[in-house]
């Protein structure tokens, strides 16, 4: 008689036999990965006080083998050694990691020991397989200069033929255009943005003499600007001929361009049943839509506008205003930040400069922020704002006009596609017609 007791220890047998099988033939067939690609990389250090490491954005260029920071680490950031973490397709990781270090030192990285970031130069990783390879050439980017020194450099003069009373620069279709009062008549010239201007006279038609050039704004293919003795729109859609136009409410202001997913809606000031209110219209005028009433002190003439809308911040859609003046002819020394919210314009005037007049000021954006140039006995102070207009701080020697640049009022400052700024000429303290241009670059942008 057979023992049932030996039966169920047989069974027993023959089940880890065939499991044991089984497991040896799935590890003689397992297959390692072979993606040996770096996913990811970050950098920590204790040293890094300012815990800048971690936030690096690294590019991992899996073609040509490289991986760098496209945004530069600040002037005169520096540390010994950091923690290199690297991701990997698995979680298996590497097989290996060698590194390179400047000058000509290569050894195999335990993956837990801190590496000297300055002289690394190379990542070589070996897939899970351990036969493939890939070749990382690493780049840690640091600005080698200080990358907000904003370097000037006057590039021309006497381009306007004399007599000259007043003058504004637009750009317009990638050309500079500066309109000017030359006695009784309206004058011009243009060229296309270029390091050397080129100058060539505009023969303008239908242009009254009158025309406030201090309204010229450019919305799409279209210019328009405001005529000061009858109140009238005229518009030019090739910056030579010109043409007034009817509009359903009298136009008291033109502030430019809203900041707007619909492109070509233009924000102006009205006069309606005795008031003044703001409106909106379309890009040739035809439509205008009333909304809220103005603030009594608001500029309606002879102010600086520009259009601001942050790369970083989708909130950040403004119309500033400086200088100028209001409708009971009183000079507006704020700072107005406009915004269209449901319909309504909001409006808040930011902080005062803690120095400086802001008559004859004039705004422009640049690396993502507002800019104010403003005077101060008879000298300009040039100003931003790190938070889109609530505060504003005065450049630092490293960002100030040059020390030749003469004091002015109501300059042209506009900005190019190159990173360039590029200020035209104004009226000095002596009421004098200032007649040149001057370019300026921050070192940040000359690098790249």
């Amino acid at each position: 008689m057979i023992s049932k007791y030996f039966l169920g220890t047989s069974a027993l047998i023959v089940n880890l036999l065939l499991l044991s099988s089984c497991l040896n033939s799935s590890d003689n067939n397992m297959e390692y990965p072979t993606d040996p690609q770096i996913y990811a990389i970050s950098l920590s250090s204790t040293t890094d006080t300012t815990e800048l490491l971690p936030g690096v954005a690294f590019t991992i260029d899996q073609v040509n083998g490289k991986i760098f920071n496209r945004e530069s680490m600040p002037y005169g950031f520096h540390v010994d050694s950091a923690m290199l973490r690297i991701t990997g397709s698995t979680s298996l990781a590497f097989a290996k990691i060698e590194v390179t270090l400047e000058p000509d030192s290569t050894y195999t990285w335990n993956m837990s020991d801190s590496i000297a970031i300055p002289r690394l130069r190379n990542i070589r990783t070996t897939a899970p397989d351990g036969i493939t390879t890939k070749s990382y050439d690493f780049q840690l980017n640091i600005y080698q200069e200080d990358p907000y020194i904003l370097t000037w450099e006057k590039i021309g003069e006497n381009y306007l033929t004399p007599p000259i009373e007043i003058q504004k620069t637009i750009v317009y279709q990638n050309r500079f255009y500066t309109y000017y009062r030359s006695g009784e008549e309206i004058k011009a010239v243009s060229t296309p943005i270029s390091e050397t201007p080129q100058w060539g006279t505009v023969n303008l038609s239908g242009i009254p003499h009158t025309l406030r050039l201090s309204s010229l704004i450019t919305s799409g293919d279209i210019i328009y600007a405001l005529d000061a003795a009858t109140g009238s729109v005229y518009r030019s859609t090739n910056g030579a001929d010109w043409s007034s136009i009817q509009t359903e409410y009298e136009v008291k202001a033109l502030y430019g361009e809203l900041p707007s997913t619909t492109p070509g809606n233009i924000l102006l000031a009205v006069s309606h049943d005795e008031k003044i209110k703001f409106a909106r219209a379309n890009n040739n005028l035809s439509d205008i839509v009333l909304m809220n009433d103005t603030p009594a002190n608001i500029p309606v003439t002879d102010f600086s506008s520009i259009k601001v809308e942050s790369n970083t911040s989708y909130a950040s859609k403004f119309i500033f205003l400086s200088g100028g003046t209001t409708t009971g002819d009183t000079s507006n020394n704020d700072i107005w930040l406009l915004q269209e919210d449901g319909g309504v314009i909001k409006y808040i005037t930011s902080k005062r400069p803690a120095e400086g007049v802001l008559k004859g000021s004039s705004l422009f954006f640049y690396d993502d922020k507002p800019y104010l140039i403003a005077t101060s006995t008879g000298k300009n102070l040039l100003m931003y704002s790190e938070n889109y207009g609530v505060d504003w701080i005065t450049a630092g020697e490293n960002q100030s006009l040059p020390a030749d640049f003469t004091g002015r009022t109501y300059t042209s400052v506009v900005t190019d596609a190159n990173n360039n700024i590029w200020i035209f000429g104004g009226i000095s303290s002596s009421n004098t017609p200032l007649v040149d241009i001057w370019k300026g670059r921050l070192n940040k942008f000359a690098q790249n």
